[in-house]
């Protein structure tokens, strides 16, 4: 409830009377964990995620008349990379800035603190994967992303997705076999990374 009423700061329709303002509150409200989840994944800072969460609410304002009923996830999605990125290329223009040290994946994905040395080799794993993750979608195009994190991690087809982005399907699922590819390179040198890492570990022992 918190974040769906964020998500109303200055993003209201002036045109189309009730009707689309309560269809830009439907959306805000189904769809507003699926824009935290793709801003956090992208790389943005939990403190910045309000803005970038209301950019993408106020192109949806702007767009409403075009997204097609259904597709909505498939739009809010698509214009979180989108946004996701200018915010990344702005921040590379701004001077450094310091970062929350608790503001890191594992956190945006909800986990808490651990309380076992169970928990905590859990929840390393966690942030290994998402680190994984995170590198993969840096060196994947701006539509790669977009059909990557639609289809992986949004569970959503590749003909909804191609209806939503009004493209071909042959295309959404060439560009999720490729951005498959980065993802399986990220991962495979992840490992070899951390094997390396243990062998000089043993080394030193």
């Amino acid at each position: 409830m918190a974040r769906r009423a964020l998500l109303f700061a200055g993003a209201s329709p002036r045109e189309g009377g009730e009707a689309a303002a309560a269809r830009v509150e439907r959306i805000a409200g189904d769809q507003v964990d699926a824009i935290w989840r793709t801003a956090r994944r992208l790389g943005v800072p939990a403190l910045e995620l309000q803005d970038v969460a209301q950019e993408v609410m106020l192109v949806v304002v702007r767009r409403l008349a075009d997204i097609d009923t259904g597709a909505e996830r498939a739009f809010v999605v698509a214009t979180t990379v989108r946004v996701a990125a200018n915010w990344r290329r702005a921040r590379r223009r701004r001077p450094e800035e310091p970062t929350d040290v608790v503001d890191d994946f594992a956190s945006a994905a909800g986990e808490h603190e651990p309380s076992s040395i169970r928990g905590a080799e859990e929840a390393l794993e966690r942030s290994r994967k998402l680190e994984i993750l995170e590198r993969a979608l840096s060196e994947m195009t701006e539509p790669q992303q977009v059909s990557f994190i639609m289809f992986e991690l949004e569970q959503m087809t590749a003909k909804e997705i191609a209806r939503a982005l009004d493209q071909p399907e042959a295309a959404i699922v060439s560009r999720v076999r490729r951005a498959r590819e980065v993802f399986r390179h990220c991962r495979e040198r992840a490992a070899r990374s951390r094997l390396a890492g243990s062998a000089r570990e043993s080394r030193q022992r």
